[in-house]
């Protein structure tokens, strides 16, 4: 949960970030006219109206990947300069896959060599308003004009003692003015390294008055607002605003943050918590690219469509319910690959299942027609799962939706799966599909979804293409 000064600093930086992205669009636009005069080969550049359209759509674009990559958090942190540059290349690299989408989709004649310049001048001037940053935290931190000074309140121990060194290895780590305590100083059974015992509770007042304290932070077990309310008002005379550490009951993987609901604070406990901007990020991109794939794969379509429809007659479409986001059962679609009455015969071939856990795999199952074979090796047979993205009931890249009576016998942390939605390819499709056992599909979903970030997307999806054109692990 990011603070209103946090968050007034990022959109400072992406204002910044916008005026450096209309910079070089402007540079290279006019550098590439100054260009011409010397070089005979380059084309005449579109008109200026064209290129403002191209411009404008371009600008939310940058942005974007400016958040997911999180490169609007130079007043905050530091950057290695590595790291940096290698974000700022992938940040470019996916703006130019989507410049060429957005190209294609307005049909705008936009020359190559404005697009290179423009690349070009966008990351030199982006890795130098980052450089210049960084350098000025630094100057300001070194110098203590910038440096938070923080008070602790608690008795020395784990929880005290792992915010301090965590503190001290951060890239620009607070000043630990001292703690406090309701202990006198002989019974302090182990004082916090190099952090001063500043005396009892009641001196907070005198001492918020005669140093600067720019944030009260209180640990165990004086961690209880109702506990240390004299405490909790002295901050808010003063307006020095005071945190209180959260008692985790057990150690647990959810991450506990504030949340409202309907105007009342929550401290919510949450498993690898996804940022909401950077979700809508992600459903807003699975319509764009599942509505060009349809009107690009709409020959694909229409003459697997005819093939399912003369080879084994209707239906051409085979619709089941499916488990998807947090157990919601919703309608799947895919073109049929087995005769009709399939389903009736699955009791039958059940010894013959060869996957463990309640799904249910045959290498080899005498329901699938020929022409299913060869729709499943290649995959052709989840296109109509594109319009499910399209209705919003899944995502292009998740966990793999499972038929509502497997979902169901599913239990314990593997159900923990069903905290995103499912995709139309994912993690297991790319790593192998049938040739992996059940727990190994298991682990490989709750690894997409703990570490769940929009460049695994599209490493998942650029994973995809050679995994069909292949056919790798189909059956």
């Amino acid at each position: 949960m990011i603070t209103k000064h946090q968050g007034a600093l990022r959109r400072l930086h992406l204002f910044l970030d916008a005026v450096v992205v209309v910079a070089a669009m402007a540079f290279a636009f006019g550098l590439h006219l100054g260009l011409r005069a010397y070089f005979a080969t380059l084309k005449v550049p579109p008109e200026f109206a064209e290129y403002a359209l191209l411009a404008y759509l371009t600008l939310p674009l940058w942005l974007g990947l400016v958040v997911v990559l999180d490169l609007h958090r130079s007043f905050e942190r530091v950057w290695p300069l590595a790291e940096l540059f290698t974000r700022l290349l992938l940040l470019h690299a996916g703006g130019l896959t989507g410049l060429a989408i957005l190209q294609f989709l307005t049909q705008s004649p936009i020359n190559r060599s404005i697009v290179a310049l423009f690349l070009f001048s966008s990351l030199l001037l982006m890795c130098a308003l980052r450089v210049v940053l960084s350098g000025w935290l630094r100057y300001q931190h070194g110098s203590g004009k910038q440096r938070s000074r923080v008070l602790l309140v608690g008795e020395p121990g784990p929880a005290l003692a792992a915010f301090v060194a965590h503190a001290r290895q951060s890239a620009l780590p607070p000043e630990c003015v001292g703690y406090l305590n309701d202990r006198s100083q002989e019974e302090q059974a182990a004082p916090v390294e190099a952090v001063p015992y500043r005396g009892a509770l009641a001196a907070l007042d005198d001492l918020l008055h005669s140093e600067p304290v720019d944030e009260v932070l209180f640990f165990p077990p004086y961690n209880d607002p109702t506990s240390v309310s004299n405490s909790l008002r002295v901050c808010e005379t003063l307006g020095v605003p005071a945190s209180f550490a959260i008692d985790l009951v057990q150690m647990s993987q959810a991450t506990p943050r504030v949340s409202f609901e309907h105007d009342r604070p929550f401290v919510r406990y949450d498993v690898a918590p996804k940022h909401p901007e950077v979700l809508a990020i992600k459903h807003g991109l699975d319509l764009l690219l599942a509505l060009c794939a349809v009107l690009l794969l709409s020959p694909v379509l229409i003459v697997t469509a005819l093939a399912v429809l003369l080879s084994m007659g209707r239906p051409v479409i085979f619709a089941a319910d499916r488990a998807g986001l947090h157990g919601r059962a919703f309608r799947m679609y895919k073109f049929r690959t087995m005769k009709l009455g399939a389903e009736t015969e699955r009791a039958g071939l059940e010894a013959a299942n060869e996957m463990s856990g309640p799904v249910f795999k045959i290498a080899n199952d005498p329901r699938v027609t020929p022409l299913g074979r060869f729709l499943r090796k290649y995959s052709l047979d989840e296109l109509p799962q594109l319009f499910n993205v399209l209705t919003g009931s899944m995502s292009l890249v998740g966990p793999r939706p499972l038929p509502v009576g497997e979902q169901e016998q599913i239990r314990g942390w593997q159900r923990r799966r069903l905290s995103m939605k499912p995709g139309v390819t994912g993690l297991w499709q790319v790593s192998g599909r049938s040739g992996i056992n059940f727990e190994e599909w298991m682990a490989l979903d709750l690894q997409y979804v703990d570490e769940w970030s929009l460049l695994l997307d599209l490493q998942v999806l650029l994973r995809t293409i050679p995994a069909v054109l292949v056919g790798r692990g189909a059956h």
